[in-house]
């Protein structure tokens, strides 16, 4: 028996309606999805049915929370994630015009151990250079910067490198030395630079765990256990400025990156290494290497412009760069 020939749905979708679907799979909730896309909940629920009966196809299991895609849903969603961001190259392409200022959004992820001293610095500095340059920060973990960075929820991010993580493109930006930081009475205050050697983990405070500040710290200290007197209170903090405070109350030590080093109170003190100075590298990382390129080399030139000279001028051959963990 012939059967005639199999016509293919031609399927009538607004980008709109792509950008509902990608809330909710990011919320696995209509009604957070809804909130992030400034719209009531009954629209955003009316478009993503619409675009299901258009395409013939369930996208969402509703049975359960939270919302989760079907079989067939996550191959729609994989696919809409690049024509999104293939359409939204339409607006860059009309933005960047040769001898035109940097103009746009970009939504940046910055790491918490950079974000307080960096970002004070920073945004006067885009302000003045480039005030068509629209920034949505947030405050993220090394590992939701790559997270966000796959699902196209952040354009760039901020943070320690190099990652050496698949698909993501790293520009190094600047290195950062470390410091220790401990009271005036403290037994290291006395000297004039510390070494690895002299470090005691019993004696140092930390940041908790998902920080890749905290590995690099520990990969400083070597890991050293000593036998030195119990320590009566354990904490490790999220805070960069709750260890300074720390200290200072307390004792014990902690090592800062440069840019953390400004406002410390009377009684503690900074102590510098000796060389090779440990040191953290500070880069740009997209997972798209022309994604908006214009507005990523107006933010890496504003990041240069407002660190302080003396990080600015500092090269590898000064320093001993601690890996990302």
């Amino acid at each position: 028996m012939l059967r005639g020939p199999i016509i293919a749905r031609k399927a009538n979708f607004s980008l709109t309606q792509i950008e509902y679907v990608l809330a909710v799979q990011r919320h696995g909730h209509f009604g957070l999805a809804a909130q992030d896309c400034h719209v009531t909940q009954p629209t955003l629920s009316m478009q993503i049915h619409k675009l299901e009966e258009e395409l013939g196809t369930v996208i969402f299991d509703r049975a359960k929370k939270p919302i989760l895609l079907t079989e067939r849903g996550a191959r729609l969603v994989s696919q809409m994630r690049l024509v999104l961001t293939e359409a939204r190259k339409i607006d860059e392409i009309l933005l960047d015009e040769p001898g035109t200022v940097a103009h746009g959004e970009l939504t940046v992820g910055i790491i918490p151990t950079l974000a307080p001293y960096l970002l004070p610095r920073l945004l006067p500095v885009v302000s003045k250079k480039f005030p068509g340059l629209e920034l949505k920060i947030l405050e993220l973990q090394t590992e939701q910067i790559l997270r966000s960075l796959e699902d196209d929820q952040i354009d760039v991010g901020l943070l320690a490198t190099p990652l050496h993580a698949p698909n993501v493109h790293e520009r190094t930006l600047y290195l950062e030395p470390f410091q220790l930081l401990c009271q005036k009475g403290h037994r290291l205050a006395k000297r004039a630079r510390v070494n690895y050697a002299a470090l005691e983990a019993h004696d140092l405070w930390l940041l908790q765990e998902g920080h890749c500040l905290r590995h690099q710290v520990l990969d400083i200290c070597s890991l050293k256990k000593t036998k030195g007197p119990p320590r009566q209170f354990q904490f490790e903090s999220g805070s960069l400025e709750t260890l300074k405070n720390l200290v200072s109350a307390y004792g014990g030590y902690t090592l800062l990156p440069a840019l953390s080093t400004d406002h410390l109170l009377p009684n503690v003190q900074l102590v510098p290494f000796e060389a090779p100075v440990p040191a953290r590298e500070i880069g740009l990382v997209s997972s798209r290497l022309h994604h908006k390129k214009a507005l990523q080399d107006a933010l890496a030139e504003c990041v240069l412009e407002s660190i302080p000279a003396a990080i600015r001028k500092l090269r590898m051959k000064d320093l001993e760069l601690v890996p990302v963990a």
